[in-house]
């Protein structure tokens, strides 16, 4: 069963071009009318989706192309965003090494990222793409995001290991269910990488509920006041995308 799911999952690409959200009715064309109904009534307001590969992993890879995106839509507008931004992931390292994690263990993840957001200044949306679809590039960015969020957490054990089950200790949580590629991500994951990088998320929630037509939103926010609007990610039952807003679409995104 495994080894079908990797299989389906490998057949799509880490993070895909962007497509009109109406496209995801398709996908229920013979299933949940509920599912239906949502997106058609989320397509008032978010006009376009980016798939991201459903392979555990796709909460921090949506999280990272929408914002290093963003960043970089915006470099000549705003680039004190990019700035900040850099500033943030060099931060991160302090970070780490704060939570016991060796240098050698996540200097190379560390690397990748920052100069991969670096570049940004000279990147087209396509070479953003092609870089994120890249596997060496792509999963040492989902790895450094990881042990950042599991950093947090283990830095700020008092305010999160109270939610821990099984009795289990705040390093065997994140052992287990953060730091291991391929696991699905909770909400005290998103919490955590919100806070740890300063970066505002919401999220829409589109389930086969009956009980309502719109699609909730959960926003995750950071402790200090975020220096940019939040970005969008859709999660389905076990998978997250990115969406778009119609008020906030930036041209050039592909």
């Amino acid at each position: 069963m495994q080894a079908i799911k990797d299989e389906e999952a490998n057949a799509h690409p880490l993070v895909d071009h962007s497509v009109d959200l109406l496209e995801l009715a398709e996908e229920y064309e013979n299933g949940s009318e509920a599912f239906k109904k949502k997106i058609q009534n989320l397509s008032d307001t978010h006009d376009r989706m980016r798939r991201s590969r459903g392979d555990g992993n796709c909460f921090y890879r949506a999280f990272a192309f929408a914002w290093f995106e963003r960043v970089m839509l915006a470099i000549k507008s705003k680039p004190e965003l990019h700035a900040n931004a850099v500033r943030t992931i060099e931060e991160t390292k302090d970070l780490l090494l704060a939570a016991q994690f060796e240098l050698l263990a996540f200097e190379d993840f560390y690397q990748v990222t920052l100069e991969t957001l670096q570049n940004l200044v000279h990147f087209t949306s396509e070479e953003l793409l092609t870089a994120f679809q890249n596997d060496e590039i792509s999963n040492s960015i989902v790895m450094h995001f990881r042990l950042v969020a599991s950093a947090f957490l283990k830095t700020h054990q008092d305010d999160y290991a109270p939610f821990l089950e099984f009795g289990q200790t705040m390093d065997e949580f994140c052992s287990m269910h953060v730091e291991a590629m391929g696991r699905e991500s909770e909400e005290m994951m998103l919490i955590a990488l919100t806070k740890a990088t300063h970066v505002s998320i919401e999220v829409a929630y589109l389930s086969g509920n009956q009980a309502a037509d719109e699609v909730n939103f959960l926003p995750f926010l950071p402790d200090t006041a975020p220096y940019m609007p939040p970005l969008v990610l859709l999660y389905r039952p076990g998978h997250y995308d990115i969406l778009y807003r119609k008020s906030h679409c930036l041209e050039g995104v592909i």
